[in-house]
């Protein structure tokens, strides 16, 4: 057979409608025989099937009008994954997780070791890869995963703040719970906290974990805690109001009730003097339920501690390779961690603050408060336990009566101004008590002489002009000139009628009373008056 003959007949049956030349059989010719009737049928189903065949032949290949052009064969992102896998990454993928000490082999075990392995390393990988897995370890991720965490790892430790996800951070924390990455646990926990300042708004479940985790931190590594929790800082404020300032339990309190006094209009009007008789009343409901109630008022107030069993870093991958010793953690008024024999206890507010019992409380020292101040837009008391509000108004008028006392005039001298005052006072006393037919002087003499000894016929002289007594008299210049008066206490001399004596009988000169009487019976001259007394003394004098 020609068999390039052959080849040409096939390409152009195969470009054109003509069929292929039958192939001539070299055999030669048999009798015709009788077939069977199986046969028959084979034969028919035979030519059916050669008809169908030849339909379908023909006209199978054609001329395409698409033209195509270079493209990849996957498509999308997937390029990324022809990125080369760094040696270092499919080494850390050999590591078994194999714990020598005990002979055992888990999956926190493997996470350490290959951690530590990873621990200084950096990458640039350029894609972002999302990663939705919820417990993200370094086995169970791909390379493209892997290569684009540790690339966001590495921004990040450098200092910039890179789009982060949700497993990223988690991933991260990881490593940080396990001091994977730092060399101490107070950078550990410095990073924990930066973290948590950084991406917490973003991602509040990832807020929500970390918070709870941090605490479980500062009390495995003993370290002090930060609290960032608002009702936490206001609930150790309360517990521990002597050590912070008057405004900051008011506010505190405040965030904890449901009746929000920093809105109150007598808060706003005077804030600074609301917030310190708030601090004192705060303090007598503490004494008074401590003695008469026998019970905590804080506790009332903010609820009962309860100890129970504690998971450390539950939901973390967490390996617990160092040894605890038996021991109590106070990392503040409201946590206390105990550990023994391994096993970890934590003790801590079992429910919410009684926030209807603060504000009752708030409501109440405002209504008192506005009715003692006769404050315009009174206020209806909140509903307390009984005595509760007597003590609040006690409370109340100790600390006016105790500032009553702390801005009485108090009048400090040195002997020499003392004997200087002593001397101008006698010399006024003899001036003043001259016979009536005497003429006054024309002025005062500069330096007066030591006084003499008065004689006994000349102590109860009445000034010529002013119908007043020797006693009040004197009592008058005392508070004229600044002298003291505690001659005439001494000598049995009631001040009170003293100055009633004086107010009487110098109404119809002054025309208003000049000496007020203050609660402990301490005279007080009225200053707006001094100036018209010590011009009526000059000219009677």
């Amino acid at each position: 057979m020609d068999m390039l003959k052959a080849l040409k007949s096939l390409f152009r049956a195969a470009f054109s409608d003509e069929p292929v030349p039958a192939k001539r059989s070299s055999t030669p010719s048999r009798k015709k025989t009788t077939a069977r009737k199986p046969a028959a049928k084979k034969t028919a189903a035979r030519r059916s099937s050669s008809a169908s065949a030849g339909k379908r032949r023909t006209g199978t290949v054609s001329h395409s009008k698409t033209t195509y052009t270079e493209q990849s064969i996957l498509g999308g992102n997937s390029a990324s994954l022809f990125y080369s896998v760094p040696q270092q990454i499919r080494q850390m993928r050999m590591i078994s997780g194999y714990n020598n000490l005990d002979g055992t082999r888990s999956m926190e075990s493997l996470f350490y070791q290959q951690g530590k392995y990873m621990e200084n390393y950096t990458d640039d990988f350029p894609d972002n890869v999302l990663c939705g897995r919820s417990t993200p370890m370094y086995y169970n991720m791909k390379d493209n995963e892997l290569r684009c965490y540790f690339a966001w790892r590495t921004l990040y430790r450098q200092g910039a703040l890179p789009p982060a996800q949700n497993a990223f951070l988690l991933l991260y924390t990881f490593e940080l719970l396990n001091l994977i990455g730092v060399q101490t646990p107070e950078q550990g926990y410095a990073m924990l906290g930066r973290l948590l300042t950084d991406y917490g708004t973003q991602f509040p479940s990832f807020r929500k974990q970390i918070t709870r985790w941090m605490p479980d931190f500062a009390a495995y590594y003993n370290l002090p805690p930060r609290i960032d929790d608002e009702r936490d800082a206001a609930l150790i404020t309360v517990l521990r109001h002597s050590a912070h300032t008057p405004e900051a339990l008011l506010l505190a309190l405040d965030s904890l009730s449901k009746y929000h006094i920093k809105n109150s209009r007598l808060y706003l009007a005077r804030p600074a003097e609301i917030a310190e008789i708030l601090k004192e009343v705060y303090k007598a409901l503490l004494t008074y339920y401590a003695e008469k109630k026998n019970l905590s008022y804080s506790a009332f107030l903010l609820g009962e501690q309860k100890r129970q069993q504690h998971i450390m870093f539950e939901g973390a991958v967490f390996y617990q390779r160092m040894l605890q010793q038996n021991r109590d953690i106070r990392l503040s008024p409201l946590c206390v961690y105990h550990c023994y024999n391994g096993k970890w206890a934590k003790e801590t507010f079992c429910s919410d603050p009684h926030s209807d019992r603060i504000g009752a409380m708030l409501r109440t020292f405002d209504s008192v408060l506005r009715e003692m101040l006769n404050f315009k837009g009174k206020l209806k008391p909140g509903e307390l336990p009984e005595g509760d509000e007597a003590v609040i108004r006690q409370a109340i008028e100790a600390y006016f009566e105790e500032q009553k006392r702390k801005n009485a005039p108090v009048i400090t001298l040195n002997e020499a101004e003392l004997a200087e005052i002593r001397a101008a006072a006698a010399h006024t006393t003899d001036m003043l008590t001259l016979p009536e037919d005497e003429e006054a002087p024309a002025a005062v003499i500069a330096a007066p002489e030591p006084p003499a000894p008065e004689d006994d016929d000349d102590g109860d002289a009445e000034l010529p002009d002013l119908p007043l007594s020797a006693p009040a008299m004197a009592l008058l210049i005392c508070l004229v000139t600044g002298e003291s008066y505690q001659p005439l206490v001494n000598a049995g001399q009631m001040l009170s009628v003293l100055a009633d004596e004086i107010n009487e009988n110098l109404y119809d000169e002054i025309g208003d009373t000049v000496i007020e009487m203050e609660d402990d019976d301490t005279p007080v001259l009225v200053e707006d008056y001094r100036g018209d007394l010590q011009k009526l003394l000059e000219q009677t004098a």
